[in-house]
């Protein structure tokens, strides 16, 4: 981590030492925001209260990016405690994600209502039935930021997976206007990776902690050069304003990580509820009955 925290250093030209988070201010503008992370609407394990207390416990602001859903994004802006933008991270048919910032709620609600929710799916709900050149030309007609996360993580998460996807990973190249350099959950090899094709396609950089429990929010955080709220932060990440990109040393542990979200999305793929507050009571009946399906062969 520390090697890619240099080489992020040397390409934003700035101290290593970077931006401390003080304490909270009235206003609620911070210089700090954690770009990319998971709740309970998706396969996170914190809820929107929760993810708002650490947010003000570390005077940071944050995007939750929940997989085809937006409902925990809206929520933590129409609480306005938290510096915050409408987003979500979306999966197309060829098992390509992208994380998709709004300039407004309006905006966001409307491509969702019109090209995510006809077509999530309960089960794999995590991509959409839609190819990419799709979902790219509809977010194209409305204000809104396309980033690449994790561009080099493992399987299909990567843009180097699969032959077959190759004319699809150059139209995201193509169409994109940042790419997360730093993921929380990756190692150091390949956020480097990430950092490299971000410059060589000259791209906005951004960064998050990809977070899907508690303890990891705001471990990687992009830091902007003046202070942001919910109203600017859009034009401020569009504008490239951005100081540099800090993480809290965490080193992840890969493994673990790997076996949690293993976990998550399989209780999420086999009964994925309507609402997150129904997940424990639908859980377990629907395991059972989808082991029994398996077992039959039907």
């Amino acid at each position: 981590m520390r090697l890619l925290e240099n080489e992020l250093h040397n390409y934003f030209n700035i101290p290593p030492d970077g931006p401390t988070r003080g304490p909270a201010r009235p206003d609620r503008q911070v210089l700090l925001a954690d770009a990319h992370l998971h709740t309970t609407y998706s396969d996170g394990a914190a809820d929107i209260k929760e993810v708002e207390d650490i947010c003000l416990a570390k005077n940071i602001g944050c995007c939750v990016t929940d997989h085809n859903e937006i409902r925990g994004s809206l929520e933590l802006l129409e609480r306005g405690k938290t510096p915050t933008l409408p987003s979500l991270e979306i999966g197309s048919l060829e098992k390509i994600e992208l994380i998709l910032y709004f300039a407004r709620a309006e905006v966001c609600e409307e491509f969702y209502k019109a090209h995510v929710e006809p077509f999530r799916k309960k089960r794999w709900y995590a991509f959409l039935p839609r190819p990419l050149d799709y979902l790219i030309e509809a977010a194209l007609e409305h204000q809104v930021l396309i980033s690449i996360p994790h561009p080099f993580a493992p399987l299909w998460k990567n843009i180097d997976h699969g032959r077959k996807r190759q004319e699809a990973v150059e139209l995201v190249l193509d169409q994109a206007d940042c790419i997360e350099v730093c993921n929380g959950s990756l190692s150091p090899r390949a956020n480097r990776k990430a950092l490299r094709l971000c410059r060589r396609l000259g791209r906005i950089p951004l960064g998050g902690s990809d977070s899907h429990d508690l303890e990891t929010i705001g471990s990687i955080v992009v830091a902007f050069n003046q202070p942001v709220h919910s109203k600017n932060m859009f034009q401020a990440m569009a504008g490239g304003q951005i100081f540099g990109i800090f993480g809290d040393g965490l080193r992840p542990n890969y493994l673990a990580n790997t076996w949690h979200l293993i976990g998550r999305h399989s209780r999420k793929f086999i009964s994925a509820p309507v609402f997150p507050e129904e997940f424990a009571e639908e859980l377990w009946p629907a395991w059972w009955n989808s082991l029994k399906t398996m077992v039959r062969g039907g």
